[in-house]
C-alpha cells in the first residue's frame, strides 16, 4: 500500500490549491480544475466536490510513489507529506534533477526548507520569463515548515521565538564560465543538442549534475535546469 499523506500535508496542499469546481487557467497558463488537478482537463470541464476530492488523493498517491522512488533517506511523516506536496505542485522531475534531492540523498535534512525556497518561479505566458510568484514563496514556506515539524521536545529546535542570530545556507559550489567568448548552453549534454544561448564569460552558475564532460546548470539559483554546458569552460570560485 501507498505511503500516504499526513493530515497536516493534505490540509496544506488544500489551501495552497483551493477547491474550483470549473476548469480555469492557472497563473502559468495551464488547464486547471479541482485541487490542482491537470491531467486531460479541458475547457468547460465541471466537478463535484466529491470528485475533487478524489482527484486530488489519486494525484497525491502517485507524488509520493515518486518521492519513494526518488528519495534513498528515511523520512518522517511530515517529512514526507512536505516532499509529496512539493512534488504534486512542481512535478517529479523538478525533484529528481534538484540540489534538494542530491544533499538530502547524502544525509543533509536541514538543507530541505532553504532549498525548497528556491522553486518560487513560474514562467509568464505573456513573457516567456521566469518570475516569482508570491503564492509559491507562501507555498514553499509553509513546506518547510511542516518539514521541520517534529514530535520532540528540543526547546532550540521548537521555539516559536525569533532567532537574531541568522545563516545563509550556501552548501553549493559556484562555478564561473571561463570561455572568453561565451559559453554555449545546449538543451542536452552534447553537441548534438540545440544550442539555447551563449553565456557570457564570467557569469556564476550552479551545477545540478555532471553527465560524460557536460554539466546541468541552473542560471538563476531556484534549483531549475536551464540547460547544458560544457565542463571543459567552467571553474568553481573560492568560497
Amino acid at each position: 500500500m501507498a505511503r500516504q499523506v499526513s493530515q497536516g500535508g493534505l490540509e496544506l496542499v488544500k489551501k495552497y490549491e483551493g477547491l474550483r469546481t470549473q476548469a480555469y487557467r492557472c497563473p502559468a497558463g495551464v488547464w486547471t480544475i479541482g485541487y490542482g488537478h491537470t491531467q486531460g482537463v479541458k475547457p468547460g470541464m465541471e466537478v463535484t466536490g466529491e470528485e475533487a476530492e478524489a482527484m486530488l488523493n489519486r494525484d497525491l498517491s502517485q507524488a509520493g510513489v515518486q518521492v519513494e522512488r526518488l528519495v534513498r533517506v528515511p523520512l518522517t511523516d511530515n517529512q514526507f507529506s512536505a516532499l509529496t506536496s512539493f512534488v504534486f505542485n512542481a512535478g517529479a522531475g523538478s525533484l529528481e534533477s534538484s540540489t534538494l534531492l542530491r544533499r538530502l540523498n547524502a544525509g543533509d535534512y536541514d538543507a530541505v526548507p532553504s532549498e525548497l525556497a528556491k522553486w518560487v518561479k513560474a514562467t509568464d505566458p505573456k513573457t516567456g520569463k521566469k518570475v516569482a510568484l508570491a503564492g509559491l514563496v507562501r507555498r514553499r514556506a509553509a513546506e518547510g515548515e511542516l518539514w521541520l515539524k517534529t514530535d520532540g521536545d528540543d526547546p532550540f529546535l521548537d521555539s516559536s521565538d525569533m532567532p537574531q542570530s541568522v545563516q545563509a545556507d550556501e552548501a553549493r559550489v559556484v562555478y564561473a564560465v571561463t570561455a572568453r567568448s561565451g559559453l554555449k548552453l545546449r538543451e542536452g549534454p552534447g553537441v548534438a543538442f540545440e544550442v539555447l544561448e551563449v553565456v557570457p564569460y564570467n557569469t556564476r552558475v550552479f551545477v545540478i549534475k555532471e553527465k560524460e564532460g557536460w554539466a546541468a546548470v541552473d542560471l538563476q539559483g531556484d534549483g531549475a535546469v536551464d540547460g547544458w554546458m560544457s565542463q571543459d569552460f567552467l571553474s568553481p570560485l573560492p568560497g
